[in-house]
């Protein structure tokens, strides 16, 4: 169990350090040519793909997070399936997204 929770740690240090560098343009985990590609395909046409690929996108999170340094984890995403790349990248600016819609402050 200990084990479990040091990994999940880990994981979620290096998902909010992701995140942070995201929220400041550097995307670490995509190269633009990755990013040019997924965005080049209609938001509708991804989240089609997601819930097709769904485990195949669930699995390949896990890896990635598994993985112990960045480069590896480039790597690993370089050789998934453009189609799983593609959602991958969808996800992670949905997920900057939100991030920026989340600390917006509010008007009164």
């Amino acid at each position: 169990m200990e084990k479990f929770i040091d990994e999940s740690q880990r994981a979620n240090a290096l998902l909010d350090y992701i995140i942070s560098q995201g929220l400041k343009g550097h995307h670490l985990l995509f190269d633009n040519d990755q990013i040019r590609r997924a965005f080049e395909k209609r938001g509708e046409e991804l989240s089609d793909l997601g819930s097709k690929r769904i485990s195949e996108v669930r699995d390949a999170l896990r890896d990635i997070f598994s993985l112990p340094n960045m480069d590896e984890q480039r790597e690993y995403i370089s050789g998934l399936p453009e189609e799983v790349q593609s959602v991958l990248v969808f996800l992670y600016f949905q997920i900057l997204e939100r991030n920026i819609l989340s600390k917006k402050p509010r008007l009164h």
